[in-house]
């Protein structure tokens, strides 16, 4: 059986790792959606919401049992690409961010910041979950959901929603049920939780 992917830490790493800001690389992308490396799981959730609006040290203090070694082992394994000091990373932390990410906002909802343009640009305006949920196909949202019901919710509550999303019959009412999954995913597992579960359902297909 594979080892979880090396917490030790690579000589040769800049000394201002914690304070440098970090966004996703494609493979970290794909490496959502497929699962396919043995990464620990305080690495993985440290790669679900990972983007360049915090300073390392910021996410690591997010995820739970997270350390420098989780950082370590997404950058060595090419998941994640370092963008530079905090200094660096533009208006609000929103510059060089590359790919929609879920940030949960005071009110309880789900919101989605949009791809980031140059450094020197404004902030990006903010998408909602109901938004970015828009843009994916019923029937492929139909199956993360029942892909992701059970491991998210336990054998009962996952059971139910699984059965929810095999009987949904249009968009509206598949989007609905999306949205309600995170926030119950929330509301038992907390924030990072709701945040990884949505990530996975607005992957790209």
């Amino acid at each position: 059986m594979s080892e979880p992917v090396a917490s030790a830490a690579p000589a040769g790493r800049p000394d201002d790792l914690l304070a440098r800001r970090y966004t996703k690389t494609e493979a970290g992308r794909a490496e959502i959606r497929s699962r396919a490396l043995p990464l620990a799981r305080p690495a993985r959730n440290l790669l679900l919401i990972i983007d360049a609006s915090r300073q390392g040290a910021d996410w690591l203090g997010v995820v739970q049992g997270c350390d420098p070694a989780a950082l370590l082992a997404l950058l060595e394994a090419g998941l994640v690409a370092d963008l530079g000091s905090a200094g660096s990373a533009g208006v609000a932390g929103t510059a060089a961010m590359v790919v929609p990410v879920p940030a949960v906002a005071a009110a309880g909802t789900v919101a989605l910041p949009a791809p980031a343009l140059p450094a020197a640009a404004n902030a990006p305006p903010r998408m909602s979950l109901a938004q970015a949920l828009a843009h994916r196909s019923p029937t492929a949202l139909r199956a993360r959901i029942m892909a992701e019901a059970r491991p998210r919710l336990g054998l009962i509550k996952g059971y139910r929603m699984a059965s929810e999303a095999e009987r949904c019959t249009g968009a509206a009412e598949t989007r609905a049920l999306a949205q309600r999954f995170v926030d119950q995913v929330r509301e038992l597992d907390g924030d990072v939780a709701g945040i990884a579960l949505a990530q996975v359902l607005i992957a790209p297909e």
